[in-house]
């Protein structure tokens, strides 16, 4: 079981890993970060941009193990 202080700290770097991600799956297929904002926020439905965000969340979710 991790300390208080422990857990603290992998928050932090699960939050670090996260900071860009629209950015860069915005960069990778050449629309703007305000769309692939609104498509994870369900605003808009886009099947590639969609796999993307997941595609990105799953190698941070391997980095956390």
């Amino acid at each position: 079981m991790l300390s208080k202080d422990e857990f603290d700290e992998a928050l932090l770097k699960a939050h670090k890993l996260h900071l860009g991600l629209y950015c860069r799956v915005a960069n990778k297929l050449g629309v703007s970060a305000s769309y692939v904002t609104r498509v994870a926020g369900g605003e808009r439905s886009d099947l590639k941009i969609r796999r993307a965000l997941v595609h990105e969340l799953r190698k941070i979710q391997s980095r956390l193990r």
